[in-house]
């Protein structure tokens, strides 16, 4: 991965979620259309499909940050699948990611707080790609397919310095079928929080 710079933020975030997304559920490719941030001043360095990533190019070394905040996920309600969603289910998607980054990072021994101070890194996911065909139990509809957007900012300038984008889908090797259930959305967000966690460890020297 030559374009990737040495001792950057780039370089161990990207080798990380690319790592952990070798081992996620099958993915489908992903687009420019699923992206909700703002892309501005980002430039795209790998377009390993169904990982897309983009990064700033002047972003500082990942082990700059000793601190953290972590964002509620947030839903991306314009897209249709949503509608097939409860409430609650919505809720327990967004609560489960941000207890799991939060407990990821405090058991490894990191501050998590809400403050912004000097070395904060702010962290925040966008849920979209939902994809309900049927339910039968609470928490257990399928779920065919889900996009996660994670977005790396410092906290005190609020500027963005990586935005990583991956869509998964259920898949046969974790499902008596192709349409996952919720364990397999939630086996996602274990593979993106510990990856997360497994490349701040790396930058630091853990």
């Amino acid at each position: 991965m030559g374009y990737v710079r040495s001792g950057n933020l780039v370089g161990p975030v990207l080798a990380g979620l690319l790592a952990l997304a070798a081992c996620a559920p099958a993915g489908k490719p992903a687009d420019q259309s699923m992206f909700t941030t703002d892309l501005t001043g980002l430039e795209l360095r790998a377009n390993a499909l169904p990982t897309i990533v983009y990064v700033r190019p002047d972003a500082p070394p990942l082990s700059e940050f000793n601190r953290f905040i972590v964002d509620t996920a947030q839903v991306n309600y314009t897209d249709p699948g949503i509608e097939e969603l409860t409430p609650e289910q919505v809720g327990w998607l967004q609560e489960a990611f941000h207890s799991k980054m939060v407990n990821e990072l405090t058991r490894a021994g990191y501050e998590v707080g809400t403050r912004a101070e000097a070395g904060t890194l702010r962290i925040s996911f966008v849920i979209s790609g939902l994809k309900a065909p049927g339910s039968a139990v609470p928490y257990g509809i399928g779920v065919g397919e889900v996009t996660i957007e994670a977005i790396f900012r410092d906290a005190v300038s609020h500027r963005i310095n990586v935005v990583v984008l991956r869509r998964t889908q259920g898949s046969p090797v974790f499902n008596p079928s192709l349409w996952s259930t919720f364990a397999d959305v939630d086996m996602s967000f274990d593979l993106w929080t510990r990856g997360i966690r497994e490349t701040i460890d790396t930058a630091h020297g853990s």
